[in-house]
């Protein structure tokens, strides 16, 4: 053969024991996934309200308590001060105590959201690394800042300093969690890129249950940040050996490196290739500049209409799917006596939920799936505001939230294999960090969206989870089909699939172009 394609490269030479390989080195470098559903929780854990037996040691607290009207809402409407008026008999530690801040939940609310700042901060700097020094440096990068975040919360005694601790972990965490994603999905054949989606999000899941384990067994809320960093430090080792993607290689021009990724997985699955004299597909006509300017890449878009069509649905999607994603887990504390129950029972329903991912993209494609959730999740959320109650837990608000997370994951979960897929090469990363810019924002309102309730906040979320199911529309169908090298390729696509903007932009596009 004159050439070998980059994307199938070695995976595709011999039977089924490459295919063992990568999926054994794709499990252990999205195992980081997992560390961020740990550390996007944690504060659930390490800052809970106690709701165990209060002992009295004032006057005006025992008067209330033998009213039986001693709770948290009185301890703070009679503001009454901790270990001066009364005391929680608890064998677990909890920085809401220690700090005091049982009457002022806001503080509380804060501590999670401000983990998405630092995420906010990490994809505004991702933008420009993902492809300036590429996905496997980056990722070295956000593990390290991530794994000493974790370590300097076991010595933490300060909210402020606590503040800057989430900061650091949401930095680091999204930054290589995004850049892995890209990272290993560039590697992977077409065929197996909604396998891949789907186990990566049901890793994320099991996250909820590893940080469910790690604070029950673990009382001093210190320690949690060091069974998290432990965690984390075992899937962070994958980042020093695993190389960088083939794909990304050819696009700033280094076809010599991708040319010794690819020996090296033949070297790995027991089928040495040399490729000295073989040139490499794409080699040339991907080739880009790994220091390109924003302003340039804003330009490319403008140069392609049906381009930034796709990007600016994807936008969309991405706010409205990242805002009731995070508004429904930050309320699963509501939903059960403890948050050990409470996030066990959200690990189930997002485990059935990429179950489901998994059988809908297989049978129905991207496209159909992503829709049909959004609708459904219009449907549920419309329903929720009948009121019906048949039991005085149970009511129709309660299970029509328990049914929409399942859509709403499913659909989040749909779009970083989505977005990976509709981008060309050379912008894939500067298009994911777009994309969960705006979700990180999105991202940051979801707790504080999780402590309200009313009509209002149900009939909203069906608008836009409607208007979201019908933008979907517009955007081209992507299994089964190569990832695209060039912006000219996504130009293709869209009119391969009849998804044209009009005729006066296609033709601008095609003088852009010159492929049309």
């Amino acid at each position: 053969s004159s050439g070998i394609n980059a994307e199938y490269g070695v995976i595709n030479t011999v039977g089924s024991r490459p295919n063992c390989a990568m999926f054994a080195l794709t499990t252990w470098a999205m195992a980081c996934s997992m560390v961020g559903s740990l550390c996007a929780y944690m504060v659930q854990f390490t800052g809970f309200v106690p709701t165990g037996p209060i002992t009295c040691l004032s006057d005006n607290c025992t008067f209330l308590q033998s009213q039986d009207l001693l709770n948290v809402t009185t301890i703070c409407d009679e503001g009454l001060v901790y270990g001066v008026d009364y005391t929680w008999n608890i064998s677990r530690t909890t920085l809401a105590v220690e700090w005091d801040l049982i009457c002022h939940q806001s503080k509380i609310t804060f501590l999670n959201s401000v983990y998405f700042i630092g995420a906010l901060i990490s994809l505004i700097i991702g933008s420009y690394l993902y492809d300036a020094i590429g996905r496997r440096q980056t990722c070295i990068i956000a593990g390290t800042v991530c794994l000493v975040g974790n370590f300097l919360g076991v010595v933490c005694h300060s909210y402020y300093y606590m503040i800057a601790i989430r900061l650091s972990l949401g930095f680091g965490n999204f930054l290589a969690y995004s850049g892995c994603y890209i990272w290993v999905l560039e590697f992977m054949p077409g065929k197996f890129r909604n396998y891949y989606n789907s186990y990566s999000m049901l890793i994320w899941a099991i996250g909820y249950i590893i940080l469910v384990g790690i604070s029950y067994f673990i009382h001093n809320w210190n320690f949690i940040h060091l069974g998290c960093g432990i965690v984390f430090l075992i899937c962070f080792l994958p980042f020093t050996f695993y190389p960088d993607s083939p794909r990304y290689l050819l696009s700033v021009g280094k076809e010599e490196e991708a040319k010794k990724v690819l020996e090296r997985y033949g070297r790995l699955t027991n089928t040495p290739v040399s490729l000295k004299d073989v040139k490499l597909i794409g080699s040339e006509n991907t080739k880009q500049d790994s220091r390109i300017s924003f302003r340039s890449k804003m330009r490319e878009y403008g140069n392609h209409p049906g381009m930034l069509v796709e990007l600016g649905i994807q936008c969309y999607l991405w706010f409205v799917c990242c805002l009731l994603f995070y508004g429904l887990n930050y309320g699963w504390s509501s939903f059960a006596a403890t948050p050990y129950e409470s996030y066990l029972f959200a690990g189930v329903s997002e485990v059935i939920a990429y179950i489901l991912l998994f059988i809908f993209i297989k049978f129905f494609g991207r496209k159909k799936t992503l829709y049909s959730s959004l609708f459904a999740s219009t449907v549920c959320f419309l329903l929720a505001n009948i009121s019906w109650t048949w039991t005085d837990t149970w009511n129709l608000e309660r299970l029509m939230s328990l049914v929409v997370t399942i859509w709403i994951s499913l659909a989040f979960a749909l779009l970083f294999l989505y977005v990976g897929e509709l981008a060309p090469t050379y912008l894939r990363g500067f298009t994911l960090s777009i994309c969960s810019f705006i979700a990180r924002i999105a991202a940051f309102c979801g707790p504080y969206l999780a402590g309200t309730s009313g009509t209002v906040k149900l009939t909203g979320a069906a608008a836009m989870a409607a208007l979201g199911g019908a933008l979907v529309f517009l955007l081209p169908e992507t299994r089964c089909m190569p990832i695209p090298a060039e912006a000219a390729d996504v130009s293709e696509r869209r009119q391969q699939q009849s998804l044209r903007i009009s005729r006066a932009r296609y033709a601008n596009e095609k003088d852009h172009t010159g492929e049309l």
